[in-house]
């Protein structure tokens, strides 16, 4: 009788053993992927952070290139005033030159 309850308890200590050593090996490989799953959220935050900062450097030299722009065509209202001006005065002497 005392010789099967060691057996059994050999037996239960055996699958307790095992069934330890399947819980170490799972919670290291769900160590192992928790590494990992924050590594790529790290990874992406900064490739995000980074995406920002080019979209917001590139918007700040668009918003320069069309003030710079803005700045050198300020004189074509003045132009095309000069030039309206100057149509009408030869539309002017073309019809007392006509008449």
């Amino acid at each position: 009788m005392i010789d099967e309850l060691e057996i059994q308890a050999q037996g239960i200590s055996n699958e307790l053993d095992t069934m330890l050593r399947n819980l170490q090996s799972q919670m290291f490989e769900a160590s192992v992927l928790t590494t990992a799953s924050f590594d790529v959220y790290k990874q992406t935050i900064e490739n995000h952070c980074i995406a920002i900062n080019d979209a917001t450097e590139k918007s700040k030299e668009l918003i320069q290139l069309c003030l710079r722009i803005d700045k050198e065509f300020s004189h074509i209202q003045t132009l095309a005033s000069q030039i309206k001006s100057i149509r009408q005065q030869i539309d002017a002497l073309h019809t007392a030159l006509g008449k």
